[in-house]
């Protein structure tokens, strides 16, 4: 972690200032798609975007971290978890390092794999999870169909379940989704950005 526990409360006191004079959008593009990340030192989080996009063979531009990593704080709640965790809570050594993938390509490829899949009617549990996050332009891994059945599955997470077990980029777990385009990304992170903003 970059930043000490103090730090990061200044730089929450300043994403709250930012919520009241910048758009969601601007919030968005300054604090999660932009800029370096709270977890990592930069040469390693080049090196995490570069072993991320060489797998998938994309550029490393297309590989970026959000969420608590991103910002050293996380601006979601989830009120569910045992035990809850609430809104801007700090990165620790308990959270998860979250990236990103924005690629239309290899998005048509798995979504197109997904559809011929669908077609063979084979036991798909998730099925109806992965289509509503696939209309709001991304793709969940743990809504894909079950690994044991699903080459591109199984391939994907065994990649992270390696890049997490190695621990080159500390204790956290590595995990990824993808997007089909930075306006679905960027629509996907605004509705937690907007959460934050009504709270103000």
């Amino acid at each position: 972690m970059r930043y000490s526990a103090e730090e990061t409360t200044k730089r929450i006191e300043t994403f709250q200032t930012d919520l009241k004079a910048l758009s969601s959008v601007e919030v968005i593009r300054k604090y999660i798609t932009f800029g370096e990340v709270a977890a990592l030192e930069e040469h390693n989080y080049y090196q995490l975007k570069y072993e991320i996009s060489d797998f998938f063979e994309i550029h490393p531009s297309q590989v970026l971290m959000v969420g608590s990593g991103k910002t050293g704080f996380s601006i979601s709640e989830k009120l569910h978890a045992k035990p809850p965790k609430k809104r801007y809570r700090h990165f620790s050594e308990e959270s998860d390092l979250d990236m990103a993938i924005v690629s239309q390509e290899l998005f048509d490829i798995i979504w197109k794999e997904v559809i011929e899949f669908s077609d063979d009617k084979a036991l798909w549990p998730r099925s109806d999870d992965f289509k509503n996050y696939l209309f709001e332009g991304w793709i969940r891994p743990d809504k894909l169909p079950p690994s044991f059945t699903f080459k591109n599955g199984k391939e994907w997470w065994e990649f992270f379940r390696k890049l997490t077990s190695k621990g080159t980029y500390g204790p956290y777990k590595i995990a990824a989704g993808l997007y089909k385009s930075w306006y679905h990304l960027e629509r996907y992170q605004a509705v937690t950005v907007n959460e934050c903003k009504q709270l103000l």
